[in-house]
């Protein structure tokens, strides 16, 4: 009988503090994935180089659109995402690599995260639209066969992007 109470007692602690937990937090930030942000950013510099690009499709039941870009200027390399838009959910992001449909967690080791400016948690992919964000230093234009969309918490690809010249 006293095992049955101290089990009861516990259980009810726990769910005690999971409902602090989630009044604390907020229930759409402990349960949901983060929410996009459109963007509408202007046309790349006329100047810039296109060295390839890529039209997004989904993976393993997600959505995902648009087009990506593979751009040098005087700066570097950089990414132009175009009418973009992805199925939101929990640590999703960006990630440059080598092989073209990258859809495997090996695949995706293999490549760079891209953390994307303004996006949610210090760059998750969150933002939908027309915008840029430039590569990591120390990425090169040949090792970019692919740009995928991974969900980090679940090892769950979202969709990618064949980059082609």
């Amino acid at each position: 009988m006293v095992e049955r109470r101290t089990l009861l007692v516990g259980g009810g602690a726990v769910a005690v503090a999971l409902l602090i937990a989630i009044a604390v937090i907020g229930p759409s930030d402990f349960f949901l994935p983060e929410q996009s942000t459109l963007v509408q950013e202007g046309a790349a510099t006329a100047g810039d180089e296109v060295l390839a690009r890529g039209t997004f499709v989904g993976a393993a039941g997600h959505d995902v659109s648009g087009t990506v870009l593979l751009l040098r200027d005087d700066a570097g390399l950089y990414l132009r995402f175009e009418d973009y838009s992805q199925q939101q959910g929990p640590d999703v992001f960006v990630y440059v690599t080598p092989s073209a449909t990258p859809d495997t967690r090996s695949e995706i080791d293999a490549g760079t995260r891209v953390l994307i400016d303004g996006g949610a948690d210090g760059g998750e992919s969150t933002k939908e639209g027309t915008f840029s964000q430039r590569l990591p230093e120390g990425v090169t234009a040949e090792e970019i066969g692919g740009v995928g969309i991974w969900c980090d918490r679940f090892a769950t690809p979202f969709g990618y992007a064949t980059m082609e010249a």
